[in-house]
């Protein structure tokens, strides 16, 4: 937890502080999260509602409920009143329908993505991996977006030519199989710079993901596998098992941020450790 946190809050600090508006639920591991960041001199806050009457923090519209605090602090950022949203609240249908109407009030195009970022063993920079909040079971338009998200993401890590691969059961086109037809898409756009400097490779299945011996054995050259920054899942439901094992089975640290939104949202995946906090803080900061 400590590697990935020091690097993020070492970028962090570089750009200066951020004014981060709170809204939600009291939550003291946010809260303690919010204050340390305060303390180190990257973060600014103000409380919108009822719930943090006492905390420490400058509360403004005290009287409000969670709901009302929500329109309030979206108000205030589209006014340019904050530079971060912090929301410690449940994550149900009101609060993604309030980001959806900013969205959708921006760019009709434009789609919500979660990039989960973890520290992986013995590699010297942060490993991404997309969709595993948002979209359950996403077609390809959805993909293309997560994809052009995520990249996003990676180069305000500081991968400016991200490595991305397109999971799928396995590595051949099967026409049954529609993430194999989906993966082979977006591979071919990315050969044809649809991607700008990103390259997708795909459909690759997790072996030949993650080593270049297993996916020339298979007869695939890429410059991918084996290195990649930013895994695509072709499902939700694959990427909620993948990041449950490497969390609650492998014992790693992650944390997340959410793509797409017309200004940084931090919020805390029910995947992800209450310890998170901080990351997603950091994460989110990066973003705008």
């Amino acid at each position: 937890m400590e590697v990935l946190f020091n690097r993020l809050r070492e970028s962090v600090s570089r750009n200066g502080k951020r004014r981060v508006l709170l809204f939600g639920s009291r939550d003291e591991d946010a809260l303690s999260a919010l204050f340390t960041a305060r303390e180190e001199g990257w973060v600014e806050v103000l409380a919108l509602g009822s719930s943090f009457k006492g905390v420490g923090f400058e509360v403004v519209f005290p009287s409000v409920d969670i709901l009302e605090a929500g329109c309030k602090a979206v108000g205030l950022m589209k006014e340019g009143e904050g530079d971060v949203l912090l929301y410690t609240g449940p994550l149900d249908r009101g609060f993604f329908s309030l980001l959806m109407e900013q969205v959708k009030g921006i760019n009709e195009e434009r789609i919500m993505s979660y990039v989960s970022v973890v520290n992986l063993p013995k590699r010297d920079r942060l490993t991404l991996m997309t969709d595993t909040l948002i979209t359950a079971s996403p077609g390809l338009k959805e993909k293309i977006g997560i994809v052009e998200n995520g990249i996003g993401v990676s180069r305000r890590l500081g991968i400016e030519r991200p490595r991305i691969a397109a999971l799928a059961p396995l590595e051949l086109v099967n026409p049954s199989l529609r993430s194999t037809l989906d993966a082979a898409i977006l591979s071919k756009m990315s050969e044809r710079g649809q991607f700008g400097g990103a390259s997708l490779e795909g459909p690759l299945a997790m072996d030949n993901a993650v080593s270049a011996q297993a996916a020339r054995h298979k007869g695939i050259e890429s410059s991918v596998p084996g290195h990649v920054d930013l895994y695509l899942f072709p499902d939700l439901e694959s990427a909620h098992i993948t990041l449950q094992f490497l969390v609650y089975l492998g014992g790693l640290s992650s944390g997340g941020v959410l793509a797409g939104t017309p200004f940084p949202v931090v919020i805390r995946s029910p995947l992800e450790r209450p310890s998170s906090w901080p990351i997603n803080l950091a994460l989110s900061c990066l973003m705008g």
